[in-house]
């Protein structure tokens, strides 16, 4: 995957240093959380969720499965996303669907459905 938070990624650990975990994680949930089309309280539960694990190519990719996924722009080829994903983000968007654009809502939970 070549997505918005797998470049941030790639150009995070040129900056910081490639062993330099700390800083590169903390850059990449503040990148997430801004690049999430959803309420900032929900963006934070879900860089927690996805990015809360030490970091490595495939939490990068899921993370931008996710944000692909809010935008309307994922496709389930070579997805990561396993049903604990899948619950996670249906308890996220139904917490927090009053808040949400309602594509949005309509568009996770039709994915949910057909893959969670």
């Amino acid at each position: 995957m070549n997505g918005d938070l797998s470049r941030a990624y790639k150009r995070l650990k040129k900056k910081n240093g490639w062993d330099n975990s700390e800083a590169i994680a903390a850059e990449l949930r503040e990148t997430m959380m801004r690049l999430a089309p959803v309420p900032m309280g929900m963006a934070e539960e879900m860089a927690d969720f996805y990015l809360g694990k030490p970091l490595d190519d495939d939490v990068v990719f899921k993370s931008d499965e996710i944000l692909e996924l809010l935008s309307g722009t994922w496709s389930s080829e070579n997805s990561l996303m396993e049903i604990d994903d899948w619950d996670f983000l249906k308890e996220q968007v139904n917490a927090w669907a009053l808040e949400m654009d309602m594509d949005v809502v309509t568009d996770v939970m039709k994915a949910v459905v057909s893959y969670g």
